[in-house]
């Protein structure tokens, strides 16, 4: 492409060569040629160069102008518009640059739009809400799922989200996720926008735009309604609680009854003490699969606290921040499970520091955790083997983990996530778990997470083999308080 210097230095020489072929024709006349021929043969040589000067002049005006009219028409929006110049002019090379430039536009162009006309068609067919906010989080774009959702909001064009989903929750993770701290590219947070109705929006920052731009990062939020679930969660738990509760007084009768019998007929047969005994056994193993699942619906009618464990959840009125010294829970604990240690020879070796711990827990459901966890290790432990406790505090991470190992057969890898389920047991154990209601390690994952921890199983390490159960807690704060200890019922099995 010819650069403008080059075109100024092609002017220059034509010019130049015009003037001297002007300044040349006087010299061309013969010797006896008078002044006025002179004269008039240099005048009709200087209108020779200006009609010249004139004509490359208004060619490079005119060609000038049709490039800044369709460099105008392209910036207006109009990319169909092409340079027309003459081939192997001086303009040529930049016509061609400017007419690939249009075509590479208007490709851009149709290929943005279609894009667009795509990404509108799934946001219209989506059944989950979707709200886009900008840097200053006022709300950018919206989808007709989310205008049905908060159908009195209107338009939601340049509203904060708190005009469109009346959530003090919503708008305070709005403002985390859009603030200069240090927050996740992405939260979660479960609102109700209504009677019944319940909804899980996931946050998600846009990226962040290269150095030098001045536009700043927004924000999309997904609205999935969840109210279905919630109520059939309730559903199950209430026909689960009440179920187990109408149970309590024909349990209560027979065990009453089988007790009755062995207590007052001491003379019966063996053979018919045995069947009042199979009788009680039983009686007592439902009764304890009765407070357990009494236990676990009590659990999660709770909120769970807000914490980094918790994925950034928010509940309204979460758990209060409990204070609780871990050693004293798990003394408590052991206490309660020394029978079924000693019936085994089995030996409780507490590993943690010395000083106490404390932890944002409720004090008694610490205990029951420390209790299940002991139980679970009590049934799998070789005969005289000892049973650790450990603990190992995280200053940086304000939390504490602790840990149950054992010598026992340890779990398989694939069944290390389902041991938590309830009702899950691992099978190649079952018949030797005689009481074992599948519940215990339910119950404690329910306590951990709900007080923002998590719990989990992997292999012991060092001079344990066998299964080592960790679980997280926050570790208390100065300004924690100390409500009372709810009670969760009789203690449970694991799995």
């Amino acid at each position: 492409m010819a650069s403008p210097a080059t075109l100024g230095l092609r002017a220059a020489g034509a010019c130049l060569a015009v003037t001297a072929v002007c300044l040349a024709v006087p010299e061309l006349l013969p010797a006896d040629a008078g002044r006025p021929e002179r004269l008039t043969a240099a005048g009709a040589a200087l209108v020779l160069a200006g009609a010249v000067f004139w004509f490359l002049g208004r060619r490079l005006s005119g060609s000038l102008a049709e490039v800044i009219a369709v460099a105008r028409a392209i910036g207006d929006g109009d990319y169909r518009h092409r340079l027309h110049l003459s081939p192997g002019g001086g303009l040529a090379a930049l016509a061609e640059a400017i007419n690939h430039m249009a075509r590479r536009i208007e490709s851009h162009i149709a290929t943005i739009t279609d894009q667009k006309t795509q990404l509108e068609a799934i946001l219209d067919g989506m059944r989950e809400g979707v709200m886009v906010l900008d840097a200053a989080g006022k709300v950018r774009v919206a989808n007709p799922a989310l205008r049905r959702i908060a159908p009195g909001a209107g338009s939601v064009a340049g509203r904060r989200p708190i005009e469109v989903a009346p959530s003090p929750e919503l708008q305070l993770a709005c403002d985390r996720l859009l603030g200069d701290g240090d927050c996740p590219p992405a939260l979660a947070v479960e609102v109700e926008l209504g009677p019944g109705r319940f909804y899980e929006v996931s946050l998600v920052r846009l990226g962040r735009e290269p150095a030098g731009q001045s536009h700043e990062p927004g924000a999309v939020l997904v609205f999935h309604d969840v109210s279905e679930t919630r109520r059939l969660s309730r559903v199950r738990r209430d026909f689960a609680a009440n179920v187990t509760h109408e149970m309590r007084t024909p349990l209560t009768s027979i065990k009453g009854y089988a007790e009755t019998l062995l207590a007052a007929a001491p003379e019966l047969a063996p053979e018919k003490r045995r069947f009042v005994d199979v009788i009680l056994k039983n009686a007592n193993h439902m009764s304890k699969m009765v407070g357990d699942i009494l236990t676990l619906a009590r659990l999660e009618e709770e909120p769970a606290a807000d914490g980094p464990e918790a994925g950034g959840k928010a509940a309204a009125g979460a758990l209060p921040r409990a204070r609780a010294d871990a050693a004293a829970a798990l003394a408590d604990a052991v206490r309660e499970c020394e029978p079924l240690a000693e019936a085994r020879r089995l030996v409780f070796d507490n590993r943690l520091p010395e000083g106490g711990l404390t932890v944002a827990c409720d004090s008694g459901q610490l205990t029951q955790v420390w209790r299940n966890l002991l139980e679970n290790a009590t049934r799998f432990a070789p005969e005289g083997s000892p049973i650790a406790m450990t603990a190992e505090p995280d200053p940086a991470g304000g939390s504490v983990t602790f840990g149950v190992l054992d010598k026992g057969p340890g779990i398989p890898p694939e069944e290390r996530q389902r041991v938590f389920e309830r009702f899950y047991r691992v099978e190649r154990h079952r018949s030797k778990t005689p009481g074992s209601t599948g519940l215990g390690l339910a119950i404690a994952k329910h306590i951990v997470e709900r007080h923002g921890g998590r719990i989990w199983v992997d292999r012991a390490r060092g001079d344990m083999t066998g299964a080592a159960f960790h679980f997280t807690l926050p570790a208390a704060g100065p300004d924690d308080g100390a409500p009372a200890p709810v009670c969760l019922g009789p203690s449970a099995e694991s799995s």
